[in-house]
């Protein structure tokens, strides 16, 4: 139950941050039920359907929750987007989609989105991420890092049998992305083994790698460009690695990632808070699977 729990919630904490973003847009409305505001000039008037600027105000919350910057730029893409959807919905409803039985089974499943979205507004309370929060988080991760930087590619294999006949192969000439491709486990496999840069504090030490593999970890820093380990095994599973670049580290200024880290930092607590609701509804309900 506990992995479907969890599944349920990462499921559900999309509605929150999008839902966030609605709560936003929907504070001017509320103040304006206490002291009237002077009608906004919509965005676009569109075959006499005007699209309001709590609309686009919506849209530019939930690309700002994505990573993106609020720019004229970013606003002006909005619009414009707003202004195609309302032609098409105008079309549509000319040709009677609006009455498609499709069509009607997805609006139910919106205002169930809708009702599911003010729900868990009202009952996660979030902590709020701060400056300090953000700065903390990354000044512990630049303290992972070491003085290179690696680029690599790697073959997850099943046992050291198919590791050693692999590693021949590759000794003969073979190319390592299509043996990856073909052969290996990892979700990697797909991109021919590549993986992503990473760094990590010298000499590696058990939990201090970034994620890797203590085993790879001391491979790739004893190893030179070009260069394809031999078959390193990792709690029964056994791998090939392939040094495809290194480099000094590239440490990114605090400027340049605090937006990045206060996302993610947003989304792991409302994660954890998503989670924490559907596993206290679970106790008091009956569900059979």
């Amino acid at each position: 139950m506990t992995f479907t729990l969890r599944i349920c919630a990462i499921f559900l904490f999309a509605f929150v941050l999008s839902g966030r973003a609605l709560a936003q847009a929907e504070k001017p409305a509320a103040q304006a039920e206490k002291s009237p505001a002077p009608t906004e000039k919509p965005v676009a008037v569109v075959n006499g359907v005007p699209i309001k600027q709590s609309t686009l105000q919506f849209a530019v919350q939930g690309a700002i929750s994505q990573g993106n910057t609020d720019s004229p730029q970013l606003r002006d893409a909005l619009a414009k987007q707003l202004i195609a959807r309302e032609l098409f919905v105008q079309e549509a409803t000319k040709q009677g989609l609006d009455k498609d039985p499709e069509v009607l089974a997805i609006t139910e499943e919106a205002k169930r989105n809708a009702m599911i979205q003010r729900y868990l507004r009202v009952k996660i309370q979030l902590k709020p991420i701060t400056d300090d929060d953000v700065k903390a988080h990354y000044e512990k991760v630049k303290a992972t890092l070491g003085p290179k930087e690696y680029k690599m590619r790697v073959i997850l294999l099943p046992n050291d049998q198919r590791a050693k006949e692999l590693r021949a192969q590759l000794t003969k000439g073979a190319d390592f992305a299509e043996l990856a491709h073909q052969w290996s486990l990892a979700p990697s496999a797909t991109r021919g083994g590549e993986v992503e840069w990473v760094s990590f504090r010298t000499p590696p030490k058990e939990g201090e790698t970034n994620g890797l593999p203590l085993a790879i970890a001391q491979a790739l820093e004893k190893m030179q460009k070009g260069a394809i380990s031999n078959p390193l095994e990792v709690q029964g599973k056994w791998w090939l690695v392939k040094l495809d670049d290194s480099r000094p580290t590239k440490v990114p200024s605090f400027d340049e990632t605090k937006q990045s880290i206060r996302n993610m930092l947003t989304q792991q607590e409302v994660e954890r808070g998503t989670n924490e609701l559907v596993n206290s509804l679970a106790k008091g309900a009956k569900i059979t699977q």
